[in-house]
């Protein structure tokens, strides 16, 4: 009877848990009351059991009415309490998973199929040009004012909608990326096209500013479908990384889109207007990961191409990295290409044929120490719009290295430095501080200046720049970079072409991006 005194006692207690949401102090007293009740009943009667001689087999078959109500009461209470229990753990299991910090907010389902990420970035620019001769203006620019939305449903689909209320082409990615098998996904919309590395660097994660000259030959973004796919080291699980991968030890992108040329976004007002695609392709591998040797695993390289045939396509200005001053305009030909005598005010080259890319890439992130660079030549056909139907090939090249190097001693990456002890100088504590150089070339092909008038487009080009990087914490950073531009050409008249005068620019950014 003391095991069955204790089951009836634990019953009450537990109805007088969940089966009085309400409960006060007074219901708290009577529920005390009821089991002190049901105790001493209880209790008198093992000791009537106890004393009064029952045969044993009668006792056994017929229990007293008295113990038969307790034990109605104490498997009703039971069954309640099992079913209360059923309820909330169900209505739990059903409800989302809501996390919000510095990487941005998250609604996760339960089962961790689905999920919504809210993110987004504000960047606010300041360019002050000296010395020199450009016209460029003094200025504070918004360079960026971004929200997004990515996530998953069914744990394998993808997405991303990410629009820029700072710029004009305001919605510059749209994408779904189906990725049920990690070698064999597929992403179909409008995203970054993989060519150029520093391109396919994250918006904000930048060592400077802009990027350099090798950058400005690749397409920005473009709308098409593309096949893609990472593989781990043996013995090694490969990680979803999007459709461009920098994780795992090799991957790879296949695409077809419309093509939009060099630096170029599509949007709803320069729509494909031909049935050329471009096809483009690339491979990356990081091949010491998971070696041992961890000054050597952060280094990673590979190769893209592409290859499209376009018709009669504008082929965008080409503008410094930082200044973003124009300096290889395709719409300032040579006077000669007017047939009636006129000027050549609304001649142009267009893209029209062949046009190949070839893009080497290699970056190397040890500690704090950090190095990127990559080569690109593009071929391209090329037609004067109007006057004679002059043809030829355009082979342009470009390259860029840049060296950073954190001084607080926080890894350097591909990605962004991420603080050890954010900004808070009561504490002691400043961030992070990152220096940086670069060094760029771009090489126009001489057979252009048989069109283009060699006074208003540069026949080679030079910048250097430095940069300082202070990251106030994983979110927010100010950026300063100096930047000077050398021309060859691109100035006098065309008996005496002489170059133009150099370019200094200092640009400062504030940025803030989860």
């Amino acid at each position: 009877m003391t095991h069955f005194r204790r089951h009836a006692l634990l019953s009450a207690i537990n109805l007088g848990l969940i089966g009085i949401p309400t409960a006060n102090a007074a219901g708290t007293e009577a529920l005390e009351q009821r089991i002190r009740e049901l105790e001493s009943r209880l209790e008198r009667f093992e000791k009537a059991t106890a004393t009064a001689p029952v045969p044993a087999a009668t006792s056994a078959a017929q229990p007293s009415p008295e113990v038969e109500k307790l034990n109605r009461k104490i498997n009703t209470l039971e069954r309640k309490f099992e079913v209360e229990q059923e309820v909330t753990a169900t209505n739990n299991a059903r409800l989302p998973k809501f996390d919000a910090g510095s990487d941005g907010f998250r609604i996760t389902s339960s089962d961790n199929k689905h999920q919504v990420r809210i993110r987004g970035a504000v960047q606010t620019d300041a360019r002050f040009y000296t010395g020199g001769s450009t016209t460029a203006t003094d200025k504070f620019e918004l360079k960026q004012a971004r929200i997004w939305l990515e996530g998953k449903f069914w744990d394998s689909l993808y997405y991303k909608i990410m629009p820029d209320f700072a710029a004009t082409n305001i919605l510059p990615d749209a994408y779904l990326d189906y990725a049920y098998l990690p070698y064999a996904s597929l992403s179909v919309g409008k995203q970054k096209t993989p060519l150029s590395l520093e391109r396919l660097q994250g918006d904000s994660d930048g060592m400077f500013l802009e990027r350099a000259f090798p950058t400005y030959l690749a397409s920005n973004r473009d709308v098409g479908v593309m096949l893609h796919g990472s593989f781990a080291k043996p013995g090694y699980k490969a990680d979803y990384a999007g459709p461009v991968d920098f994780k795992n030890f090799i991957s790879y992108q296949v695409g077809v889109f419309n093509g939009s040329g060099d630096d170029g976004s599509p949007d709803k007002n320069s729509p494909d207007t031909d049935d050329d695609k471009e096809f483009v392709g690339r491979i990356w591998a990081h091949p010491f990961q998971h070696s041992g040797y961890s000054w050597a695993e952060g280094f990673g390289l590979g190769i893209a191409g592409s290859w499209e045939r376009p018709s009669r396509q504008a082929l965008a200005a080409q503008k410094t990295p930082i200044g973003r001053t124009t300096y290889l305009d395709y719409t300032k030909l040579r006077s000669t290409f007017a047939d009636d005598g006129t000027t050549a005010a609304t001649k142009a080259l267009l893209a029209d044929g062949v046009h190949y890319r070839v893009y080497p890439q290699a970056y190397w992130y040890a500690g704090p120490f950090g190095v990127m660079g990559e080569y690109v030549l593009s071929a391209q056909n090329v037609v004067n719009r109007d006057g004679r139907p002059v043809r030829t090939q355009l082979n342009n090249s470009a390259w860029q290295v840049q060296l950073s190097y954190v001084l607080t001693g926080e890894d350097n990456t591909f990605q962004s430095v991420k603080p050890m002890r954010p900004f808070n100088p009561l504490e002691g504590s400043w961030g992070a501080f990152q220096v940086a150089g670069r060094w760029s070339e771009f090489n126009v092909d001489n057979s252009a200046f048989t069109i283009l008038d060699p006074t208003k487009s540069i026949k080679h080009a030079t910048a250097w720049a430095v940069g300082v990087n202070w990251f106030i914490n994983q979110n927010a950073r100010i950026m300063a970079d100096y930047e000077q531009t050398y021309y060859d050409g691109g100035a006098g008249i065309t008996r005496l072409v002489s170059n133009r005068p150099s370019e200094n620019v200092f640009a400062t950014r504030f940025q803030l991006a989860f």
